[in-house]
């Protein structure tokens, strides 16, 4: 039956890397050839396809395949494998189709041929499992790019000025500086940033006098760079150690061409030609604070300035309302980080504790936990007899059940009782060990922090002061461009204590007692009234 069909032989390799493993396509053409030549094939038509099968209608090749069936010119096909053919459920059809309709008397691969008599649902599965391969590889594919983004490299080309580094070996390529192009472009940001050149005159100098030109890739590059592309440049903060990709925002591990108050500047400078970037600022106090005026949440953002006078960007940040309740029309005026910071530092500064009190309150502390490891050893021995008492009861009955003094039933019952006792003592145990570690601690950290507050909060890193504007207390707000909070009762219980025992205890510095028992026992009244609150 062979020798009455008209075959075409049909090739194909997509550009595309999840094919780079398949045969080349001479390759392909060649075995095909041999397979005709031995088997005496009348083959009239050769097509070779260099585009992905994973969408329908986009291959010229394949449709002048099927065109050719249509018109009766040829009816078998020589490909070297399915796949090759379709990896879309459209094409697939399209082939099983004109095989069911016997407009195709035979696709022959290099595994099996596929004749009309065939069962449909073999043929389906395969194309169905070809479609899948598709599917996984496209999402293996973006997850291994996204986990590259997150590594830090851009999985893409790079800008002009970079290169992806040549490494064969998957999912270790770097972004390298483009020795050639790198300090044309790091010049045409320095004329930039005088803020005497536009983009076209820009443009016009690296061109002609710096000899710049796209990168040659293949058959293409090697060309003067476009008007509208130096925008692209001057808006991309990949320049600055950053890039976008999959909707979010990374901070990349390749080499900065300028920082980001010369990019900031740049965009300033552009004006309506730049476009806003996607930032990474840390504001401290953001997700916090609430408007009393609406209750939305407040949020911050960053301005910049140029100073025409002296040319300088200057930034500002301000807190204002995010105004996402839409039914109320909030007119609640933004606050300066300045103000903001002023109104903190005002909370924290009248809730400071004296230095003297604060030494006096370690040291108290210090021998209240060297009374409560005394206690809470009494309490641990009577809590671990108690847990030791409940074991041998448990194993006494076990011990009865064995010797047929208690039935399986009774000992049921029995260990049950003890077993859930044993638990209630050994979570006795674990309370107590944790009640003493949990007070101590967190008196000193009350100390600590009513002491050296103030000047975390003006030096410390953002997330400190983050923590601290929250230990403050609850329901932060802002009103008419005022900072309140709901403090916390521990506040109010030091300041009360530090009111009324730092009189006694500046006495008795001041009066500097000569026989030191006298002031050891003055002291230790002190800390007696200490240990109260």
């Amino acid at each position: 039956m062979e020798n009455k069909i008209t075959w075409a032989i049909y090739a194909r390799k997509s550009t595309e890397s999840e094919d780079r493993q398949i045969q080349s396509i001479d390759d392909q053409i060649n075995y095909q050839k041999e397979t005709a030549e031995k088997e005496g094939l009348n083959v009239v038509k050769i097509i070779k396809e260099s585009k992905s099968a994973k969408e329908p209608h986009k291959r010229d090749g394949f449709t002048e395949l099927i065109g050719l069936i249509e018109q009766g010119k040829i009816n078998g096909i020589l490909t070297w494998k399915m796949d090759r053919l379709s990896r879309n459920p459209i094409d697939s059809a399209t082939i099983q189709y004109f095989l069911q309709k016997e407009k195709l008397l035979c696709v022959k691969t290099a595994e099996k041929n596929y004749l009309p008599e065939d069962n449909a649902l073999i043929m389906s599965v395969e194309n169905g499992m070809a479609n899948q391969y598709i599917r996984d590889l496209s999402k293996n594919v973006r997850r291994g790019l996204i986990s590259k983004a997150e590594k830090g490299w851009f999985p893409n080309i790079p800008p002009v000025g970079y290169l992806n580094s040549k490494s064969h070996e998957k999912g270790s390529e770097t972004i390298l500086v483009d020795e050639e192009r790198f300090k044309i472009v790091r010049k045409m940001w320095d004329l930039m940033l005088t803020g005497t050149y536009s983009p076209p005159q820009i443009l016009k100098i690296a061109t002609d006098d710096w000899g710049l030109r796209t990168p040659k890739r293949r058959r293409l590059g090697g060309k003067p760079f476009s008007r509208s592309f130096m925008y692209t440049i001057f808006t991309n903060d990949f320049y600055a150690g950053y890039f976008h990709y999959s909707g979010k925002t990374y901070l990349g591990k390749h080499i900065p061409m300028i920082n980001m108050d010369e990019f900031d500047r740049v965009q300033v400078l552009l004006g309506k030609k730049g476009k806003p970037k996607t930032q990474f600022n840390n504001f401290p106090f953001t997700g916090i604070m609430k408007c009393s005026e609406c209750g939305a949440s407040i949020t911050a953002s960053k301005k910049l300035k140029l100073n025409k006078t002296t040319g300088d960007i200057e930034t500002y940040i301000y807190y204002h309302c995010t105004k996402r309740k839409k039914y109320i029309n909030c007119k609640a005026r933004p606050i300066t980080l300045t103000d903001l910071e002023n109104n903190i530092n005002e909370i924290v500064e009248s809730n400071l504790i004296d230095p003297e009190f604060y030494k006096l309150g370690i040291e108290t502390l210090k021998e209240m936990h060297g009374l409560e490891i005394g206690k809470r050893q009494q309490i641990f021995e009577t809590q671990q007899r108690n847990v030791e008492e409940t074991q041998k009861k448990l194993d006494r009955a076990l011990t009865f059940l064995l010797d047929g003094t208690i039935t399986r039933e009774q000992y049921n019952l029995q260990k049950k009782e003890f077993e859930e006792s044993l638990i209630k003592e050994k979570n006795k145990l674990g309370e107590t060990e944790m009640r003493a570690r949990n007070w101590t601690q967190l008196t000193e950290n009350v100390l600590h922090f009513s002491a050296l507050a103030v000047e975390a909060i003006k030096h410390g890193e953002t997330q400190l002061q983050r923590e601290i504007l929250s230990s403050l207390g609850w329901n932060h707000t802002l009103n008419a461009k005022k900072l309140f909070i709901d403090l916390r009762s521990w506040f109010t219980v030091l300041k009360d204590g530090e009111k009324r025992l730092l009189p006694k205890i500046k006495g008795l510095e001041l009066e500097k007692i000569v026989d030191p028992q006298r002031q050891k026992e003055a002291f230790a009244s002190i800390r007696t009234d200490l240990c109260v609150g």
